[in-house]
């Protein structure tokens, strides 16, 4: 399983914006392949984004998309932001 995770720095007091932005992406979101899509709020105006995916073809398959996404946030962020990959070599579902 390999997982694409991207730290954001939001302009201050967009976070919810942001979010809320994100949400109504979600048919798009659908379309790339993910198995998982989690945003954490760690307050301060930052989130993580992680999208878990079945193969490294997926992940690399999502990257135009992704792209495209992570540019209608872009009004949201303080800077840029970078999708990075990673394996999972654990992901308990309880």
């Amino acid at each position: 399983m390999y997982a694409s995770y991207i730290e954001f720095q939001h302009k201050p007091g967009k976070t919810a914006e942001a979010i809320e932005m994100t949400k109504q992406m979600e048919a798009d979101l659908r379309q790339m392949g993910m198995k998982q899509f989690i945003i954490v709020d760690k307050g301060d105006d930052s989130s993580t984004l992680i999208a878990l995916y079945d193969t490294a073809q997926a992940y690399y398959a999502a990257g135009p998309k992704a792209a495209e996404l992570l540019g209608r946030l872009s009004d949201f962020m303080a800077s840029p932001p970078e999708r990075k990959q990673a394996d999972v070599p654990i992901n308990f579902i309880f």
